[in-house]
């Protein structure tokens, strides 16, 4: 497999565009950002040769980024503490629970996407509905670690609202509740204990709301939060049987993966919808019409392609952590399977260490058995995968043999919790980190390193020596 991505830079402009036209980057910063890619570009060897005509569709590439940022950017004509009504014709069904309230985001037909702050004493919807309540901009304000201001912000949301009254509109409950709540059903009716009941249910739907706080904090010392948030690896194992059919050489056959293609993106409506996932699905469906059209796309354009079009359709998603983590850690993981020794061992280093800079600033931790836990947890993870699959296909024909399944996979689950709080109690699982400045030159070294074959040659060794020679110096220091 070929390393080559001859849509990185313009793709870096339009999300740099974005980032300027949404005010998340200043306009020196921008520059200086320019500067510094021309430069070399200009300056080192690289495959995609600098000219005249590619620089100048650099440059339209980021004005059109901040073009697509403007028309998107809406302005509020409302001020602090005015009732208002709002149409919400989405709340995202992962809402973040914090003592009385839940904090969630919706989009609204009259000024776009909003910040909730819903009282547990009103039913949140699960349809289009309309709410009066009161309307605030952001304060700053944080409840424990929680920062309400980051976390909207990061979101793209314009300010925050609070619902007094909430009524129901007569609209299609949407897929993913539907896909939650029978998913819930089987598993409750297989007798799943709760702990593995909700795994299996994040596992399946990226629902995390049935996890207990302590075992949420739990997966995320042990580096396994990713398990729990629907990506590419649960796209893959949806799809992964019709998708065969694209080794085909008749094209009637390799047609047939049309059918995984639509199961692909059914399971991501289904799961809600979020940009890791929605990441994997733009790339496998770029990589699956080149194999209709019997032509090779390489797997970085189709990254690119996918950083391209989230970026288009939310100019936010570029500044939310989650978006970021997914794709530097699929940039991690497609600069090492192009060798297919030791994947097992390579994908998890490569992912941890791609977003290790990430992890350390964001959340001064990081965790210590990441790569031993994680190639088990790919094994196990893969088997409940295929055994949640297994036991709803079963129980449409026999409940009593599909329940059986759901079982077995939760038992499996519960002793694997139980394992890992056993680990958790006779050591730590993760280190505090006292200078994020190590971790990140680590991080932007083996970066370097593993992007050798993307940017030029010569400048990813340059920024290995320099980040390592800090690190060095730091720690004598």
């Amino acid at each position: 497999m070929r390393t080559h991505a001859p849509l990185l830079p313009y793709v870096i402009a339009f999300w740099a565009g974005t980032s300027l036209g949404i005010g998340q980057l200043e306009a020196w910063n921008f520059i200086l950002l320019f500067w510094v890619i021309s430069g070399c570009w200009i300056g080192f060897r690289w495959s995609l040769q600098f000219t005249s005509y590619r620089f100048i569709f650099f440059i339209a590439c980021s004005a059109l980024g901040y073009l697509r940022a403007n028309i998107y950017v809406v302005n509020v004509p409302h001020k602090s503490g005015d009732f208002i009504v709002l149409t919400l014709k989405s709340c995202k069904p992962q809402p973040v629970n914090y003592g009385r309230k839940i904090y969630g985001y919706a989009r609204t037909q009259e000024i776009g996407k909003v910040g909730i702050i819903w009282p547990n004493e009103i039913k949140f919807p699960a349809t289009e509905s309309i709410a009066l309540g009161i309307w605030n901009p952001f304060e700053e304000k944080k409840l424990g670690n929680f920062d309400v201001k980051a976390y909207y912000e990061s979101l793209g949301c314009n300010g925050v609202f609070r619902p007094i009254k909430s009524l129901s509109l007569d609209s299609n409950i949407p897929i993913s509740s539907i896909y939650r709540l029978t998913m819930i059903n089987n598993f409750v009716a297989a007798g799943v204990e709760k702990h593995a009941l909700g795994f299996m249910l994040g596992l399946s739907t990226g629902d995390k709301s049935l996890l207990s706080r302590e075992a949420k904090d739990l997966f995320a010392r042990a580096g396994l939060s990713h398990l729990l948030a629907v990506s590419g690896y649960h796209v893959g194992l949806v799809g992964f049987i019709p998708l065969l059919f694209l080794r085909s050489r008749r094209r009637e056959i390799k047609y047939l993966s049309g059918f995984g293609l639509a199961g692909i993106w059914t399971f991501i409506i289904a799961c809600g919808s979020p940009w890791s996932a929605i990441r994997s699905g733009i790339m496998l469906t770029v990589a699956i019409a080149g194999k209709w059209a019997s032509k090779s796309v390489l797997p970085w354009q189709t990254l690119c392609v996918a950083a391209w079009i989230v970026a288009w359709i939310d100019p936010y998603a570029p500044q939310q952590l989650g978006t970021q983590l997914s794709f530097a850690a699929t940039a991690g993981i497609l600069s090492v399977v192009s060798k297919p020794k030791w994947l097992m061992l390579r994908i998890p280093i490569a992912a941890q260490t791609a977003t290790l800079a990430w992890v350390a600033i964001s959340f001064q931790k990081v965790p210590i058995f990441f790569l031993p836990l994680n190639v088990i947890a790919s094994v196990i993870v893969t088997f409940i995968g295929a055994i949640i699959g297994l036991g709803s296909l079963a129980i449409t024909i026999d409940p009593l043999v599909g329940n059986a399944i759901l079982k077995f996979g939760g038992l499996i689950i519960g002793g694997s919790i139980q394992a890992l709080e056993w680990l958790d109690k006779s050591t730590h699982l993760e280190m505090n980190v006292d200078s994020t400045g190590h971790f990140i030159a680590a991080s932007l070294s083996g970066v370097a390193w593993l992007l050798k074959d993307i940017i030029p040659y010569m400048l990813s060794r340059l920024i290995s020596v320099t980040a390592i020679l800090f690190l060095f110096f730091k720690l004598l220091s």
